[in-house]
């Protein structure tokens, strides 16, 4: 990877990146900026500041947490953004510039490639590759195990996430998008702890925490034992800004 990259963490698995000409926003959720100003730094994408990019927008899945209505006006508004949304979602119009992805499938635009993975939950997961990057945003594609469920219904999820996540393995990814929910207590780590042993990558981002930066902590001690070689951004606050 010899570009250079601009993220900027928007809120709960929302991100948006940036490598030359192009601008990849990743599930999209709140619309409401961290303050006043409407920009990336507060975690809010103004199509009109945007004209002079190509803008690609990913949607892993309906759930409100990871999908707003409101992309499909930026169409209207910015004629240069490409909409890539999972086939569950619902409520748009067709439009030359929206592609429907569906799961196990691989797609073309322009000169971005886009794998998906089928989640273990709703929708899909992204791998996509540009400019000589490789991407992946896991959605909803995550180890759920939860505390008090069916023995036989955290083992079938368990095995469904190594299946998946599997087939990643004879790659390397530059970036990393991974979910790390406190809401499943001692078990939220398990994911992205058993993707970081198996998957060879450069830079990794939590994600899927909405406000409780408390878990990065927890993240940096597993992060820092691990052997395999990569950086692990730390986050504490919507609109916060990475460059590598």
């Amino acid at each position: 990877m010899n570009k250079q990259i601009e993220i900027w963490y928007l809120y709960h698995s929302g991100f948006a990146v940036k490598i030359g000409q192009k601008l990849l926003i990743f599930d999209y959720y709140s619309n409401k900026a961290a303050n006043s100003l409407p920009c990336l730094y507060n975690g809010v994408f103004n199509p009109e500041d945007f004209r002079d990019l190509d803008i690609f927008i990913f949607v892993s899945h309906i759930h409100h947490d990871h999908f707003n209505p409101i992309i499909f006006t930026w169409m209207e508004q910015n004629p240069n953004i490409h909409i890539i949304i999972s086939s569950d979602v619902e409520g748009y119009r067709a439009n030359a510039n929206l592609t429907i992805a569906e799961t196990e499938m691989s797609y073309v635009i322009d000169d971005i490639i886009i794998e998906t993975l089928t989640s273990t939950d709703e929708g899909i997961a992204f791998l996509v590759k540009t400019e000589g990057v490789s991407l992946f945003h896991a959605g909803d594609l995550h180890w759920w195990h939860w505390d008090g469920e069916k023995e036989t219904i955290n083992k079938q999820m368990e095995y469904q996430f190594k299946t998946q996540i599997q087939k990643l393995e004879n790659q390397h990814i530059d970036i990393a998008f991974l979910v790390a929910d406190p809401r499943q207590e001692d078990f939220a780590l398990l994911g992205l702890e058993w993707f970081l042993k198996k998957i060879s990558c450069s830079h990794v981002f939590p994600m899927h925490f909405s406000d409780n930066y408390s878990i990065m902590e927890r993240i940096d001690k597993i992060s820092s034992s691990n052997q395999r070689s990569f950086i692990m951004h730390l986050i504490s606050r919507r609109g916060q800004h990475f460059l590598f």
